[in-house]
């Protein structure tokens, strides 16, 4: 049956390994899903295939049953065994360019030898398969009947060589042990051997020196390093956003998991399932986070302009193409836009597949951010230590801040009469002196004596101007006035009767100090009069009393949410008093401390309960008299923490003890690494069917599913991103572990037994060495998806061991050295070609 199959593979090769003289001269039949298919799939599919709605004439050539059902002229496409009765046989034999197909204007066309195979298959029955990849590949046994056991090695020495006794070519021989060491080392570390190294082995003669290098490359941290470096490739991994401003994004983390992954010989199936919904999994480690990264990969911007929906749209379409790529060896993207013209995959499958990876809780538009959410923190041994510490600390401080607090004596009888509604009285800023940590600015003319001999509005004191000429009193550096809806800036100034002022000008900084109101004459010599730079206030008040000066907040261009950094009171000449400059608002002020817990609730209900912890929020929000005990309790002590102005003083260390180490938890805490992560949202969003692919043109709803021409997910499963993974690795799944060692086989050997290593579809090249393809993927997959040991397989053939060398015969036979008779032999990798050159 083996050698069977090897020879019917011939005909695929023909035109690339010319068969020598003395091969078998019966001719064997016609293999369907390597011979036919591929005809059918290039030339025909395309009108005639899977995309229903450009498919011509009503016939469809990639099923059997539209292959032989009557045609609408009452003809038969294929009528199995009789070719002259077959349209298609007469179709791409005609030579009328109106009757022949395919059709000169598609730009293809069939050879004399497709032809004549497409006439003998029909002869011979018509023999109908499925595309080769498919089907689940099933172990098949390994030859025995070659023509040199002792150059057998592994059982991919066997079918390789079978192959080539088929072929009548003969492997070469063992490459020199130099080139073979380097060649190895290369390969497993992507880094040249040292010196010592070659020599060690040039000295080794023990039967197993090789394989000893072999088993010390494996164990080499870059080993991790070289294979993670061709995995990142395939998984689109960038250490910036790709696009617009193309800015850093933290995401080494999951690199660097990666590498951890291939030297601690993480099982493929875990690697692929942690990757794709790592998140998702029951209790998921740090490390599974870090690894669900592989879906937040894809370029990201923050381009102004940029449309929200399509750039959301075009990140999960791009998880959908990267996953069905990597793990599917599929060009699912070419359903976004119609049915895919050449594999049995409907639009509506597609998005279906779309909706799996639809509901990533995370922003379009990524901010330009280094730390694009969902993130996770990864920090080191050394900073969960001192972060452990310090928070440690940090809960001790504000324990005992909690004692100081629970110290301080307060009343809740005296709220018994006091309201806990908004008054206007409550947010008064007014002052004798200056606001809470304002300085003055530069000499000050005013001065504030501790016996006054002046008038005096309130208090102990006022404030007097002792010159005749221009005097200023400025205070800023404090606490910002922040200005609500109706508010007034005043000021309580005493003209003396005897030497009044020319001027009084009360001015304020609002970003910059253009902003002043005057009364008295126009001495102002700035800015345009009438404007919030000059507001003229009329003449100057009564002498000889107290007067409040006030001026609209609105009337000036200051709008409710502006904030005042400072104030001045100014004269021209006179002698002036003046006492309580400040604002009357609405607005509870920063910082603002009181007397009693009903004014702060009223402050707190004024400022619609912002900022505060939930059971304080809760309680507040209740009558007083359904409040418990327990809830006056934490009441009255975030309170007394927070508002009370006589627990200031006695809880001041222990605040900056707190808020000091704090800081330095914060500090610590912006220092530790993140990596983006997955994260799925609440609810699964909807996925809709995008008619031509267009992110705004939304069809029909479409609900999570794999295609149906794969095996289905397992009934009841939610189908998701974690189930999808799973179905990925199951047992029956025909593609996933054929990709797999396809491309670990394309990593050693050059090309992979599928040239075509991101196409296993009808468009894909068949793969030279069937029976091999699917003895590694069964194998593999029932190792337990052991990456190691399928590598050291390949390493240790003596396929790979041959020497590259190669005649004008053996190169003009096989200049791709698809049959590997001899080594393989390619071009490094950029990385590698930098490494060896350093």
């Amino acid at each position: 049956m083996l050698s069977t199959s090897l020879t019917m593979l011939a005909a695929l090769v023909a035109p690339m390994v010319a068969i020598p003289d003395d091969a078998p001269s019966a001719v064997p039949a016609v293999d369907f899903a390597r011979e036919i298919r591929p005809i059918l799939s290039d030339a025909c599919f395309a009108c005639h295939g899977p995309d229903e709605a450009h498919r011509e004439a009503g016939l469809r050539l990639d099923t059997k049953q539209g292959a032989f059902e009557a045609l609408r002229s009452g003809s038969h496409a294929v009528v199995a065994g009789d070719p002259d009765e077959s349209e298609l046989v007469f179709r791409v034999e005609s030579d009328d360019e109106n009757s022949v197909m395919p059709p000169p204007k598609s730009g293809k066309s069939l050879t004399e030898a497709q032809r004549a195979t497409l006439r003998r298959w029909i002869a011979e029955g018509a023999p109908w398969a499925s595309h080769w990849a498919f089907d689940p590949p099933a172990r098949p046994e390994v030859p025995t009947s070659v023509s040199d056991m002792g150059w057998v090695r592994t059982p991919i020495d066997a079918f390789l060589l079978a192959r080539l006794d088929t072929e009548g070519l003969k492997p070469n021989p063992e490459a020199d042990r130099s080139t073979l060491i380097r060649r190895v080392t290369l390969d497993l570390t992507g880094l040249p051997p040292t010196p010592a190294e070659v020599e060690a082995f040039l000295a080794d003669s023990s039967p197993n020196a090789y394989e000893q290098v072999v088993d010390r490359l494996l164990r080499s941290v870059h080993y991790g390093e070289h294979l993670g470096r061709i995995w990142l490739d395939a998984a689109r991994y960038g250490d910036t956003h790709g696009l617009h401003l193309d800015n850093y994004r933290e995401m080494w983390p999951y690199r660097d998991w990666v590498i951890r992954a291939f030297n601690a010989n993480k099982p493929f199936d875990q690697f692929t399932i942690e990757q794709l919904a790592g998140d998702m999994l029951p209790d998921p480690t740090l490390d599974q986070k870090i690894a669900s990264g592989f879906n937040r990969a894809h370029v990201t911007t923050n381009e102004g302009g940029s449309i929200e929906e399509e750039v959301y749209v075009r990140n999960v379409t791009d998880r959908v193409d990267t996953t069905s790529t990597v793990f599917l060896g599929l060009t699912v993207g070419c359903a976004r836009c119609h049915d895919h013209k050449y594999d049995p995959i409907r639009q509506k499958e597609y998005y279906q597949l779309f909706a799996v990876f639809n509901s990533c809780d995370e922003s379009p538009m990524d901010g330009n951010a280094a730390k694009y959410p969902p993130i996770v923190q990864v920090p080191s041994p050394e900073q969960s230590a001192r972060l452990a510490e310090l928070k440690a600390a940090e809960a001790q401080a504000r324990d005992r801040l909690q004692v100081a607090v629970a110290a301080i004596p307060y009343d809740m009888a005296q709220d018994a009469g006091l309201n806990e509604f908004v008054e206007r009285s409550d947010y008064v800023w007014v002052d004798d002196a200056l606001p809470p940590d304002a300085k003055p600015q530069n000499e000050s003319p005013w001065t504030k004596a501790a016996n006054p001999d002046h008038p005096v509005l309130s208090g102990a004191s006022s404030f007097r101007n002792r010159f005749d000429a221009q005097g200023q009193q400025v205070f800023e550096n404090g606490r910002p006035l922040t200005i609500g809806e109706g508010d007034v800036l005043f000021a309580y100034v005493f003209l003396d009767p005897t030497n009044p002022p020319k001027q009084i000008m009360l001015q304020w900084n609002a970003g910059d100090w253009e902003h002043r109101a005057y009364w008295g004459e126009n001495l102002v010599d700035f800015g345009v009069n009438d404007t919030p730079a000059r507001k003229p206030m009329g003449a100057l008040p009564r002498t000889g009393e107290w007067v409040r000066l006030e001026v609209e907040a609105s009337a000036v261009g200051l709008q409710a949410g502006a904030k005042v950094k400072g104030l001045a009171l100014t004269t021209h000449g006179g002698n002036v008093y003046w006492d309580k400059l400040g604002s009357v608002t609405w607005t509870p002020q920063e910082g603002q401390l009181y007397d009693t817990l009903s004014a702060w609730v009223r402050s707190r209900k004024a400022l619609k309960l912002d900022g505060l912890p939930a059971d304080v929020k809760e309680t507040i929000e209740k009558p007083r008299a359904k409040r418990s005990p327990e809830q006056l309790a934490r009441l009255k002590s975030h309170f007394v923490e927070n508002g009370y102005a006589r627990a200031v003083e006695p809880l001041a260390s222990h605040k900056a003890e707190v808020a000091r180490l704090a800081a330095e938890v914060r500090t610590l805490d912006q220092q530790i690494p993140t990596t983006l992560i997955s994260k799925e949202t609440a609810e699964p969003r909807k996925a809709f069917i995008l008619t031509r692919g267009d992110y705004d043109k939304k069809a029909d709803e479409v609900p999570r599913e794999t295609p149906a021409f794969l095996p289905p997910i397992a009934s009841g499963q939610a189908r998701d991103r974690l189930a999808f993974a799973r179905w990925l690795v199951s047992p029956e799944h025909p593609l996933m572990s054929r990709v797999v060692v396809n491309r670990f086989w394309q990593q050693f050997f050059g090309t992979g037994l599928v040239k075509t290593a991101e196409d296993f579809g009808s468009q894909g090249e068949p793969p030279s060495h069937p029976e091999l393809l699917d003895w590694l993927a069964v194998d593999f997959r029932e190792s337990g998806w052991d990456v190691k040991r399928l590598i050291k397989q390949l390493v240790m053939s003596s396929a790979y061991r041959q020497s590259a060398r190669a005649d004008h015969d053996r190169l003009a036979r096989d200049p791709e050295n698809r049959l590997l008779a001899r080594g393989p032999r390619f071009r490094l990798d950029a990385e590698v070609l930098r490494d060896q050159a350093l």
